[in-house]
């Protein structure tokens, strides 16, 4: 397993800017957060390839600006908004692959929306996404999202046994202690779905630490997947308006790189 920083620490910084940050810090990977329609341009991904060019740093994975969107345009029972919406998501996953990312991060949509969605239409259109990053070489994934449906051990079982080998999943620590799940008994449940880590720490002070500044037991964590056979990476993701990231940043790097030997 490698160590990484999501560009989305750096945010409001324009997303290029972001990456080169993460790059000079010397992270082996990233995951870059798209934050405009223009950033899914082939231009745009050219221009992220030449800031990674010969610096050691590789894009992993990406996060799609438009989670907001996808309660009411993705998974809606109006099918036309959906034919219009979907574009988005084929030019993500294709931004993806020009990037080199085997992962595109997928919030779904939020746990109470105002119209109800059944369980059979939000995996049917997750599996359409599923079908899209396919056809670009990448995977699809359910990241657990505090306030979402993914938010649940139990939505998140459904879901893996009505997508098969399909489903795999983004984790994400902080996400289970926004919603009051036991970490660990969400880990153990998906480890063996899980293909990608969203790292921070957390103590009673706050849910969303960098790495080394809380209480998270980061030693358990890593032997539960090393028993996995855990093939992924994980990614540092914090935010920037509660901290000096750049400093946050190389002292969980340390932190991370001497308790995981890695």
């Amino acid at each position: 397993m490698k160590l990484g920083a999501s560009t989305s620490c750096f945010y409001p910084l324009e997303t290029e800017k972001s990456l080169k940050k993460v790059v000079d810090l010397g992270f082996e990977k990233t995951e870059v957060f798209f934050n405009a329609p223009s950033e899914l341009d082939e231009g745009f991904a050219k221009e992220l390839l030449e800031i990674t060019k010969g610096s050691g740093t590789e894009i992993i994975s990406v996060h799609p600006f438009s989670s907001f969107l996808e309660t009411n345009c993705i998974f809606t029972e109006y099918k036309r908004r959906f034919n219009d919406f979907i574009s988005i998501y084929e030019r993500t996953c294709h931004a993806a692959a020009m990037l080199g990312a085997g992962i595109v991060v997928i919030h779904g949509a939020l746990d109470k929306p105002k119209i109800h969605i059944p369980d059979d239409r939000y995996f049917e259109r997750f599996n359409l996404l599923i079908e899209i990053g396919r056809r670009e070489g990448v995977l699809v994934c359910q990241e657990n999202v505090n306030k979402f449906k993914s938010q649940s051990i139990d939505f998140c079982k459904k879901m893996r046994e009505a997508l098969g080998e399909s489903y795999k999943m983004v984790f994400d620590i902080k996400q289970t202690v926004r919603a009051g799940q036991d970490t660990f008994n969400f880990l153990n449940e998906f480890k063996n779905e899980i293909v990608h880590l969203h790292l921070s720490d957390n103590s009673e002070i706050g849910d969303c630490l960098p790495p080394g500044k809380g209480s998270f037991d980061f030693a358990s964590l890593k032997s539960i997947l090393d028993a996995s056979d855990y093939k992924g990476d994980a990614v540092i993701e914090i935010y920037s308006k509660s901290y000096d990231v750049e400093k946050e940043l190389k002292e969980s790097k340390a932190y991370l790189e001497n308790l995981w030997q890695i």
